[in-house]
């Protein structure tokens, strides 16, 4: 088989260890899983398709369920003799396991290098291995003896791959040429590509080589003289398998290398005399500041400020037609398909990382997740007549994909979130052909994950066209689909849909105040506030008010007509029919209009308001003695808010009151009169005292100074 190249090498560095909108209340709602969320659920031998439709998958069992023995983490490379013995190329420990038919293991070769990265068969039987790094090819007899056959003086062989008449291709890294091999093991370069690496070889039964590169992501279609075109070019940089369909069309497996860790952001300050100060990212943001110094820097390690929006794609696998149109069958953001292979039936599976799945293209460029795999990787893919070999790694294991489909296989969803409590209806789904069966089950709770407070699987339903959902009301539900027998062997079930409805659940008030920075007033109070409902019902909200302390609640004045002092977030209280005190106030809202009588939801605001009515002004008397007056400032119900001193209704200046601040119904100034003529008139000049509601009294000084003596 090819090996697998430097993307996997990169993960295997790394790795050695339906959003819902909200409902309406009181109104049916459908929920109907899409296709991509499918992948979410959990699959016991049901092959999920891209387009959403359920089946059962082919027997998948392990073919030896030995552990691996050894250092061994990564399978790189895979092949089977004439024999039907299994070799397994391994790393980091540099070994080729051997595998009889029946899943037995042995360790059949060591090499000197870490990775045996190639496998391929001779046609005399002996097996040939390349390895990386240091770039060896080793011939083994079939007893496990064996030496090293080809020194290629390059670092990496990536894949082996063997013609009928014994000629041998190796592809190479890291200056992406392949080598042509002798029956004698005479190595000349056979194609110089303008990629690093040439990861992938296939050859084709008209003599040409299919090789895919890693650098720019080229395929190649390279003729027995070694003269290539370029069969296709992507922006995915690596080519980590090949394969071919029974109409001449191509597959090729992409990958992209993961993202680059950002370096934690660091500070570099240069100072005015040309030394350098380096801070990490712990130390920014401490100790003191020169302000004598002027220190210019940059931010190394940050992401670009858009990077967080950018999602790239980590994997695809792209068809290539015999007229060289390519068609990207199937991609992902963060798998990686590393291995590719064509089974007896002329039909294509591929596998990816992480986790380790297994796919296969289906008619109409379509493709199905066959099995998800508890390993890391998927990296092996070996036809073995009816059946297909899988290797895995991190940690490495075998399995074996029968043609047949699995006797039976369970399908559950994942936990399906209504938004809050729910009352579920009826479940329908559509099944190919219309006289195939299904058993549908459901249950419900009310936890995120599915635990034992969750009810138990309902009967079985059958009916596609709907069956009602028993369970009791709850937040979260599951439905599983079971298939069994050989009636079920060509059932497809798609289109899986609940009906629901949520609860009603209460709206709220988010805040509600006083326009303008006191709560006193003598005329007018605006309030404004902000609401919401959960489940985007319209919602009234009424506000009431009482005497401070007790008594009836009662709507203020216009809070229920619409006028031009109301509009949905403002109301104004006109008071004139009121007397002056205190009053609480209060907001109710609810969302009665939007729902069945006796469901809908009143809620009462728990923070509300004082507000203060008067009309009265303050009680202001003065003192003259010697030039200064003292002043004092009485109000009933408010606190004072400033005296004033005019001449001729002018405002000449504000008094500071003796204690400094105004803040109390009872006041105390004492100042200094102002400079009058030498007579000492001060006829025009008068005083102000305002309270904060506005209301203000005024006192005049008189011709000599006024006030009470």
């Amino acid at each position: 088989m090819s090996g697998v190249g430097p993307a996997l090498a990169a993960a295997v560095a790394l790795t050695t260890s339906l959003a819902v909108l909200p409902a309406h209340a009181a109104r049916t709602q459908i929920w109907s899983e899409n296709a991509s969320a499918l992948n979410q659920g959990e699959a016991d031998g049901i092959a999920i398709t891209r387009s959403g439709k359920l089946f059962l998958a082919p027997r998948l069992e392990p073919f030896s369920r030995e552990t691996v023995p050894g250092q061994a983490l990564h399978v790189w490379s895979l092949v089977a003799d004439r024999r039907n013995n299994i070799y397994l190329g391994t790393g980091p420990d540099g070994r080729i396991l051997k595998f009889d038919p029946t899943g037995k293991q042995r360790s059949f070769f060591a090499t000197r290098e870490p990775m045996v990265t190639a496998l391929a068969v001779a046609p005399n039987g002996d097996l040939l291995a390349g390895t990386a790094p240091g770039g060896k090819i080793y011939r083994i007899d079939p007893d496990g003896s064996g030496e090293v056959w080809i020194d290629s003086e390059h670092r990496y062989i990536w894949s082996l791959a063997v013609t009928p008449d014994g000629t041998v291709y190796a592809s190479t890294g890291d200056r992406g040429t392949i080598l042509k091999i002798s029956r004698s093991g005479r190595a000349v370069p056979f194609f110089e590509s303008d990629e690093l690496h040439i990861v992938s070889l296939l050859p084709l039964d008209d003599g040409t080589l299919l090789a895919g590169g890693a650098g720019r992501g080229l395929v190649y279609k390279i003729d027995a003289e070694g003269n290539a075109l370029v069969l296709y070019d992507d922006d995915l940089p690596e080519v980590t398998a090949l394969a071919t369909e029974p109409d001449g069309s191509v597959l090729a497996a992409l990958v992209a290398p993961p993202g680059v860790d950002v370096k934690p952001p660091a500070l570099r300050i240069r100072l005015p005399d040309g030394g350098e100060i380096g801070l990490t990212s712990e130390a920014i943001g401490g100790g003191d500041e020169d302000p004598g110094t002027t220190l210019h820097g940059v931010i190394e390690g940050l992401p670009p400020a858009d990077a967080a929006s950018q999602v790239s794609t980590r994997g695809r696998i792209v068809r290539i037609d015999p007229a060289g149109r390519a068609t990207v069958i199937w991609r992902s953001t963060h798998a990686t398909p590393f291995a590719m292979a064509t089974d007896h039936n002329g039909t294509t599976l591929f596998g990816t990382g992480e986790p380790a799945r297994l796919y296969r293209v289906e008619p109409d460029e379509d493709t199905a997740l066959l099995a998800t795999l508890p390993e890391g990787q998927l990296t092996g893919l070996l036809p073995l007549g009816d059946a297909v070999l899988i290797a895995t790694s991190n940690p490495p294991a075998t399995y074996r994909l029968d043609d047949g489909p699995a006797e039976s296989g369970v399908f559950i969803s994942r936990a399906f979130d209504a938004g809050g409590p729910a009352r579920w209806g009826s479940i329908r789904w559509t099944v190919e052909p219309e006289s195939a069966r299904a058993e549908v089950y459901t249950r419900t709770g009310t936890s995120r994950r599915p635990d034992s407070s969750w009810s138990a699987w309902s009967p079985a339903l059958t009916d596609p066209s709907g069956g009602a959902v028993v369970n009791p009301d709850g937040r979260y539900l599951q439905w599983r689909v079971r298939l069994a027998g050989a009636q079920s062997v060509a059932t497809r079930l798609s289109s899986v849909s609940v009906v629901y409805e949520p609860h009603n659940r209460p709206p709220t008030i988010h805040s509600l105040r006083v326009d303008g920075d006191s709560s006193v007033v003598k005329d007018e109070a605006t309030f404004r506030w902000s609401a919401s409902d959960p489940d985007k019902d319209p919602v009234e909200v009424t506000l009431e008010y009482r005497p401070r302390g007790g008594g009836d609640w009662s709507p203020l004045v216009g809070s229920d007509e619409a006028s031009d002092t109301t509009s949905n977030d403002r109301r104004v209280w006109n008071t004139e029919q009121i007397g002056e005190g205190a009053y609480e106030i209060r907001a109710v809202i609810n969302d009665h209009s939007a729902n069945h009588p006796g469901r809908g939801a009143r809620v009462l605001h728990q923070r509300g308001l004082t507000v203060t009515v008067d009309r009265t002004p303050p009680e202001l008397t003065m003192v003259v003695s010697e030039g200064t007056l003292d002043v004092s400032v009485v109000d009933a119900l408010s606190a004072v808010k400033r005296l004033e001193i005019l001449e001729n209704e002018r405002v000449r200046f504000s008094a500071r009151p003796v204690d400094g601040i105004c803040d109390s119904p009872q006041e105390t100034f004492r100042f200094t009169l102002p400079e009058t003529g030498d007579d000492g008139d001060r006829t025009g000049w008068s005083l102000r005292a305002v309270d904060a509601a506005g209301n203000s009294v005024v006192s005049e000084l008189g011709p000599q100074g006024g006030g009470n003596e």
